[in-house]
């Protein structure tokens, strides 16, 4: 009886002593690192040889949430708030014209300036006459690209992930990403990040972000041809909805720009890996893609993070 005492009585000391333990050592100081814990930060490491542009100025702008940039006739249009502004590069204020919506987004040509809402867009003069305005799309539209191609109006709706073709503020064609391949499905569209440019072909390309593809379509919305790329390395993209934004240079190349790790990089036609225009530690971490424009070989991109517009020129 006298064993058992005892044996009971060391059996209890072991026991707390266990519980202690691991109580010590499980504070939130002795918890070891996660070794499941995926880091990104040697992704966020350029080669310097890879840069091809060099920051030359910063212009300080009132932006929100929501808002555009686009360049015609050397100078720069941005839409913020409730207005646009015409800038020149140096960043002096030429012209400005009052709107009566938010703008998400702005298109430029010799002719026209057009302006997307949320629901819905409008087309003025240069100097800011209104020209049209369509009605409100649809109640679950949200338009996050305006595109001028040859003589029609192209928009990106993420609410309803469809690309629609207007002629002036009729809706002649709309585009679902259906390319008819077994292995190609329409626009995925995680969220408000749901690009489309013209190139200087006048060929019509959109971003099917939920693919980290660019995709061009003809004007019946029959896929042309297409390029993507999936990767955290820099030659691809990579997280949700990227590239968050894209445009062209004279020549063709693609200069896309993406979010949550942010940079802005340059492509060839056919989607190789060119160059990079602006590394991650140029922004803000887990932060915003800029929307991009170009005036020549001069890259125009709009900061949201850091409230500026940000000339990237050629090295």
């Amino acid at each position: 009886m006298k064993y058992i005492k005892y044996f009971l009585i060391f059996l209890g000391l072991l026991i707390v002593g266990v519980i202690a333990f691991n109580y010590i050592n499980s504070k939130p100081k002795k918890v070891k690192e996660n070794p499941y814990e995926y880091n990104v930060d040697e992704f966020r490491k350029v080669d310097s040889s890879l840069i091809s542009h060099k920051e030359v100025r910063q212009i300080k702008v009132d932006v929100g949430d929501h808002g555009g940039v686009a360049t015609v006739n050397g100078n720069i249009y941005f839409a913020s708030g409730n207005s646009v502004k015409t800038l020149s590069p140096e960043g002096k204020l030429l012209a400005e014209f009052q709107l009566e919506e938010t703008p998400f987004c702005l298109a430029a040509n010799e002719k026209q300036l057009v302006v997307g809402f949320e629901k819905r867009f409008a087309a003025y003069s240069l100097q800011g006459e209104k020209l049209f305005q369509t009605k409100i799309l649809n109640d679950s539209t949200v338009i996050t690209s305006i595109a001028i191609w040859n003589d029609k109006i192209t928009v990106a709706d993420a609410g309803k992930r469809r690309v629609y073709l207007f002629d002036k503020n009729v809706k002649v064609t709309e585009i679902e990403g259906q390319s008819g391949a077994k292995n190609l499905h329409g626009f995925i569209v995680p969220s408000a990040k749901f690009d489309l440019a013209v190139n200087s072909e006048s060929e019509l390309w959109v971003v099917n972000p939920g693919m980290h593809a660019l995709q061009h379509y003809d004007e019946k919305g029959s896929l042309v041809e297409a390029w993507e790329k999936v990767s955290l390395q820099i030659e691809g993209f990579s997280g949700c909805c990227n590239p968050a934004h894209f445009t062209f240079l004279p020549d063709g190349r693609f200069v896309t720009s993406e979010k949550g790790m942010p940079r802005i990089k340059i492509y060839s036609p056919d989607g190789k890996l060119e160059s990079v225009v602006a590394p991650p530690d140029k922004f803000v971490d887990n932060g915003r893609a800029c929307d991009v424009c170009t005036l020549g070989e001069t890259i125009v991109a709009l900061d949201y993070d850091k409230k500026m517009i940000r000339i990237f020129e050629k090295k």
